[in-house]
């Protein structure tokens, strides 16, 4: 192979540890994800290899996704490219009434064989989205662009919580758009920010009000029959609600101790065969850690984790474009709140969201999107450290 084409795949300036992290986490959910399907297989080694072969193929088109933005500039396409996806995107989202609803919301395009997910997409889309309108110079932003998105963006996010009812997406999406809107710098739009902030301090404030004991014994006045105040209720004490909408956490709990530093074995943990409704999605990390332990299961993870969210943080530093910025503080945020929903909510720590955990829950949708926002990191990492290399040449 040429070194023109080596170049293409992975450019000289790419944060090579992050794609060695990417493909790893691909290979050991892929794993995972075959030996959280047992309990689907009955005995049926078919099923198994399917369930493999299927994970296999996702992997390599997001694999594909990745290579292919990371040397493809999304921001350079025109402003008016983003608005007719956006329309083709918010049909997509209003159309997935119409194919009923998966585990209570309404998320999913059904085609045959094939599932998707238009709001996974959506998260992606709201980050480059708001790089595109907010990432502008000072003497060219002003506060009708960030009307704009911010309308935009929050249409999204009412259309998925409220009509796909699908809070835990919803939650995310809501998390990446406010991130964005925190970020351009112009003074028509600091005022609307430092009330953001206070409403951030406020939403905080609130939250650690009711996961208190005098939040918990207020809502246990209430009707306990709404199945969000159940779940507050449940990650509060989950042992008090054993039999009912805290055995699946408390099952998670046990998968936790018993799983220990080394685990059972891969293959060998019973708790996914009868107690949890998602042990390739949502409960996947309990399953991981029963099989293989802390030190073989979790600690892999974690520094998977660091090598790829490690250097996001560390270009949005170096970059002075804002519009990088806005890509790698909002693929941050999407990654984070992924993993603080996910991992809170088998842990105990919050409420059950249903919400995956990238890189290693099933789900193709979940997978190409994911992978597809890191793509476009290395690209603008790739752009930022150009740019800063030319920056001290000049100088």
């Amino acid at each position: 192979m040429s070194s023109k084409k080596r170049r293409f795949l992975i450019n000289s300036n790419a944060y090579v540890p992050m794609i060695i992290s990417l493909i790893f986490l691909l290979v050991f959910g892929s794993l995972m994800i075959v030996s959280a399907s047992m309990p689907y297989a009955t005995g049926e080694t078919d099923i198994l290899i399917s369930t493999g072969i299927r994970q296999l193929l996702y992997s390599v088109a997001a694999l594909i996704a990745f290579f292919f933005l990371m040397n493809f500039d999304v921001l350079r396409l025109n402003i008016f490219f983003y608005y007719c996806f956006y329309v083709f995107l918010l049909g997509c989202l209003l159309i997935t009434r119409a194919f009923g609803a998966l585990g209570g919301a309404y998320g999913w395009i059904m085609l045959g064989p094939i599932t998707v997910q238009p709001s996974e997409f959506a998260k992606v889309f709201l980050i480059i989205l708001g790089a595109k309108m907010l990432g502008k110079d000072r003497g060219e932003l002003n506060q009708s662009y960030f009307l704009r998105y911010a309308f935009l963006a929050f249409l999204y996010v009412a259309i998925v919580i409220a009509y796909q009812k699908d809070f835990g997406s919803g939650a995310v999406m809501l998390i990446i758009a406010y991130c964005i809107l925190l970020i351009p710098p112009h003074k028509e739009i600091k005022n609307i920010q430092r009330l953001m902030v206070f409403v951030i301090i406020i939403v905080v404030a609130l939250a650690l009000l009711v996961l208190s004991p005098w939040g918990t014994n207020m809502l246990t006045k209430l009707a306990s029959s709404n199945y969000m105040i159940a779940r507050f209720l449940s990650s509060a004490n989950p042992f008090k609600y054993l039999y009912d909408d805290g055995y699946h956490l408390v099952m998670s709990l046990v998968s936790f101790a018993s799983g220990g530093l080394f685990g059972l074995g891969y293959g060998n943990s019973i708790h996914k065969y009868m107690n949890f409704p998602n042990p390739t999605s949502d409960f996947i990390l309990p399953v991981i850690i029963e099989e293989l332990g802390v030190v073989f299961g979790l600690l892999p993870i974690l520094v998977c984790y660091f090598f790829i969210l490690m250097p996001i943080i560390k270009y949005s530093l170096k970059t002075k474009s804002y519009a990088s910025k806005m890509v790698f503080i909002g693929t941050f945020m999407y990654f984070a709140a992924h993993f603080i929903f996910n991992v809170g909510g088998v842990s105990g720590l919050i409420p059950l969201t249903g919400v995956p955990f990238l890189l290693l829950s099933s789900g193709g949708t979940s997978l190409i999107a994911c992978v597809s926002s890191l793509g476009i990191v290395e690209k603008e990492i790739i752009k930022t450290v150009k740019d800063n290399e030319n920056n001290s040449r000049e100088v």
